[in-house]
C-alpha cells in the first residue's frame, strides 16, 4: 500500500512540475507572439509534453491564457497585504507594488492587450483581480469610479514604462515613479 502511495506522490510531483512547464512556457509565448498566433502544439513542444496535457490541465487555449496571466504572483494577495496597514499613505505602497510586481513577472492585464483578446476579457480580469478588491478597502461615496481611477493611473504607468517604453518613466527608478504617482493616487484612498 505504501508503494502505491509514493507512487502518487510521484505522479502528482511529476504533474505539478509539467504544469508548471506549461505555465512557463504559455506566459513566454503569449507575451512574445499573442494570443491568436500562439498555439496549443507550440507551448507543449516549448514545455515538452503532449499537447493533450494542457487540455487535462486547463481545458482549452482560452483556459490556459487566463492562467497564464494569474502569473506566479496573484495582485490579489500582495494588495490585501499593502492595505493591511490602513489607507493613511497606502499610495506609496501599491505603486511600489505594482512596480515590482511588473518587474518580477512581466505578465498581466498589458499582455491581455497585446493579446487581441477583446476588450470584455481585459475588462474582466483588471476588475476581478485588482480593481473589486481595492473598492472594498475605500470608504465613502464613489468607491467603485475610485478604483477604477486609481487602476487607470497605474495601468497609464504600466503601458507607459513596459509596453511603450517611453524614456522617462521606463528609465526612471521605482522610488521616483513612487514620488511622482503617490500624490496623485492617495486623495483618491482617502474618503472625500
Amino acid at each position: 500500500m505504501s508503494e502505491s502511495g509514493a507512487g502518487r506522490r510521484g505522479r502528482w510531483r511529476s504533474g505539478e512540475e509539467s504544469r508548471r512547464r506549461i505555465l512557463d512556457a504559455a506566459r513566454a509565448r503569449f507575451t512574445s507572439h499573442g494570443y491568436d498566433i500562439v498555439t496549443v502544439r507550440s507551448i507543449a513542444a516549448d514545455a515538452g509534453v503532449d499537447p493533450a496535457m494542457i487540455h487535462y490541465f486547463f481545458g482549452s487555449k482560452d483556459k490556459l491564457f487566463a492562467a497564464a496571466l494569474e502569473g506566479p504572483v496573484s495582485p490579489r494577495g500582495p494588495l490585501d497585504d499593502l492595505l493591511a496597514e490602513g489607507l493613511d499613505g497606502a499610495a506609496a505602497r501599491i505603486v511600489r507594488g505594482f512596480l515590482a510586481a511588473f518587474d518580477e513577472a512581466g505578465m498581466g492585464p498589458l499582455a491581455l492587450l497585446r493579446s487581441g483578446q477583446p476588450p470584455e476579457m481585459v475588462r474582466e480580469y483588471v476588475e476581478r483581480e485588482f480593481t473589486t478588491r481595492l473598492a472594498s478597502h475605500l470608504q465613502g461615496p464613489d468607491t467603485a469610479l475610485r478604483a477604477q481611477l486609481i487602476t487607470a493611473q497605474l495601468l497609464g504607468l504600466a503601458l507607459a514604462r513596459y509596453g511603450l517604453r517611453l524614456p522617462g518613466p521606463a528609465t526612471a527608478s521605482p522610488e521616483d515613479l513612487v514620488t511622482w504617482y503617490a500624490p496623485l493616487i492617495q486623495p483618491l484612498l482617502d474618503t472625500p
